[in-house]
């Protein structure tokens, strides 16, 4: 391969990733998934805990993380590092400073055992009575704590980098196993330009991991401790891994000729396995349900791409000052076996991490999933187009056709590049504030219910005409009941806080489609029904 061959497939992939990315709305960092807390979110406790405890739907790592306490002047009170369960590793805990009476907001960050980190936050109080400003609380802590790495979408680019260099070092060597080709000087510099893109993909997603995780930019690149928490992580011990097998790689395309001994082809073997071992098992496949099962099934899609497409970009760069015809034809049948197997084993991996086929149009993963699928179609439907016209008039016949194939490849690749960076199960953000307009004989009624989940939330009623000033309601009340549930009305007390402002106090113990029922009495002996339905939730 030479230089402006290897630059045109690197600015294919840096197009393809910008193109890719302007798609996306943004990294995803919602891969395991909060189950519960203690104390629970909204929490009215007795005493100061003694420890945050978090449990989620899957294994989480147990370095990188910590929880940080914010009291009701959103100072921050108490700070401590996660530690893993040894009984459970989906679960962590935190110690937690002794802390007074009064409203608390917690934001956590753990790291989950795909390597991607997973924030939340939920507020409590300690006391005997809630105050209700809980959810106003919680707000203000989010808006001035959170933040945003600017190293996601670098980090997209250095896995596509990864893909690429992976998927030419295993298109070389299966497209040329017994070929004399394997000795040309071009095809033994794709393979050490393919290995040294794998060794930068694995430093660069081993120096980003850290401040990615933290929420913190390039300052923070080189941080010794951060590298050392890394490296005690799933995906930080698989990129050390890969960067070892990086070398290995270059000193295969240093001894790589046209007549090779049975140790160099074992190498071959050994160093192949082992690269797409440390891809499988610290991707999603890895952090999900049955890995035993789906890790193997996640390196067979691994191998049957990387010798389907790989073989395709290597024939598509050599094909020029070479004789391919034996080469085109051994590619042909390389594709039939390794193209369904890409195509099934790939669906079967998506239907499991998301869930099903309903949820595909839920989340980015499902949407670049769908695309991903389009191109996908697009290089089978050319490919088949090819090898009809490759057996009826030679290799020279199809040399545009491989290049338009090598190009989607290359979008292929940056689609699944962005995959990696999203969560299968993230559905699109729900607000947890309900409000509501009702009107009655002139009157406006504004009803609010912060937050609308389960625990203890605010009531708000605000009463005023469509253009002028009203006088005081002689009363005001609330109630809430669950038909589902057959829970009757509870009642909520109210307080006027301004003129025609009312604000209480409920507990919610269940999600769901709740009635609200406020009765206003603007005047004696008349009383107004303002309905409406609160979706409560988790």
């Amino acid at each position: 391969m030479t230089i402006r061959t290897l630059r045109r497939i690197v600015g294919a992939a840096i197009a393809s990733t910008a193109l890719a990315l302007a798609f996306i709305p943004g990294i995803a960092s919602a891969h395991a998934i909060l189950e519960s807390s203690s104390p629970e979110a909204s929490a009215l406790l007795a005493s100061s805990p003694k420890e945050i405890r978090l449990d989620f739907d899957e294994q989480v790592e147990a370095t990188l993380g910590d929880v940080r306490v914010y009291d009701s002047e959103q100072r921050e009170v108490s700070k401590s590092n996660t530690v893993r369960s040894a009984s459970d590793a989906s679960v962590v805990t935190a110690k937690v400073s002794t802390l007074k009476n009064g409203v608390y907001v917690v934001v956590w960050r753990v790291v989950s055992a795909d390597g991607h980190p997973v924030t939340g936050a939920f507020p409590f109080e300690i006391g005997t009575k809630s105050t209700g400003t809980s959810a106003a609380l919680l707000e203000e802590v989010l808006n001035r704590t959170e933040t945003t790495s600017p190293l996601g979408n670098p980090m997209s680019f250095f896995r596509l980098l990864g893909f690429l260099g992976l998927i030419l070092l295993i298109g070389c060597v299966s497209l040329l196993w017994r070929s004399p080709l394997l000795g040309d000087s071009r095809v033994r510099k794709t393979m050490q330009y393919s290995s040294v893109l794998v060794a930068v993909s694995s430093l660069g997603l081993l120096l980003t991991q850290g401040p990615y995780t933290a929420g913190k930019s390039w300052g923070s690149l080189f941080d010794s401790v951060m590298i050392g928490d890394v490296l005690q992580t799933r995906l930080g011990l698989a990129l050390f891994v890969r960067t070892i097998c990086a070398l290995a790689w270059g000193v295969i395309a240093l001894t790589a000729s046209a007549s090779v001994s049975r140790r160099w082809r074992i190498g071959v073997i050994a160093a192949a396995v082992i690269t797409i071992t440390t891809y499988a098992a610290s991707g999603h496949q890895s952090a999900g349900t049955l890995p035993g099962i789906f890790v193997p099934l996640d390196m067979i899609h691994l191998a049957a791409i990387s010798t389907w497409v790989g073989a395709l970009l290597v024939l598509a760069a050599i094909h020029r000052d070479n004789d391919v015809e034996i080469e085109a034809k051994r590619f042909s049948r390389m594709a039939t076996w390794s193209m369904p197997v890409v195509v099934a084993t790939g669906v079967v991996q998506g239907l499991h991490l998301m869930g099903g086929i309903s949820n595909i149009t839920q989340s980015s993963f499902g949407k670049l999933l769908l695309a991903k699928t389009l191109l996908v179609a697009c290089v089978v439907l050319l490919g088949s187009k090819a090898r009809g016209r490759l057996e009826a008039s030679g290799f020279s016949s199809i040399s545009k056709i491989i290049r338009w194939e090598s190009t989607v490849v290359v979008l292929v690749l940056a689609v699944t590049s962005l995959m990696v960076a999203q969560s299968p199960n993230a559905k699109p953000a729900i607000p947890i504030s309900f409000s509501a307009t009702k009107v009655q004989n002139g009157i406006v009624a504004e009803l609010s219910v912060v937050p609308a989940v389960v625990g203890t939330a605010e009531v708000h009623v605000i009463l005023t005409p469509p253009g002028g000033s009203l006088t005081p309601a002689k009363s005001v009340t609330v109630q809430f009941d669950l038909p589902s549930r057959n829970i009757p009305p509870i009642p909520v007390k109210l307080t006027e806080i301004g003129p025609n402002h009312w604000i209480g106090i409920v507990q919610f113990p269940f999600s769901g489609a709740w009635n609200m029922n406020t009765r206003v009495s603007p005047a004696p002996n008349q009383t107004l029904l303002f309905s409406t339905v609160v979706t409560v939730q988790d």
